[in-house]
């Protein structure tokens, strides 16, 4: 696609499922290996929120990533 043309329909859908894959895979796997540390430390909730605050990072990034070449 040249840089002037308008994106498709069905291209704008594959970018929103891009966006949409990026950010949710990161947090889920946040919260997935938080809850798993915690089961093993013994701690309430303390790795899962680090999880959590991890996988929103990496996913903030991953859309930055995605979009840095539309602006």
């Amino acid at each position: 696609m040249k840089k002037n043309e308008p994106p498709s329909v069905w291209g704008s859908l594959a970018l929103m499922g891009q966006l949409g894959f990026i950010i949710a895979v990161p947090l889920a796997l946040g919260a997935i290996g938080g809850n798993y540390l915690d089961g093993l430390t013994h701690t309430h909730n303390l790795y899962l929120y680090l999880g959590l605050l991890l996988g929103l990072i990496l996913g903030i990034f991953g859309a930055y990533r995605l979009f840095k070449g539309f602006f």
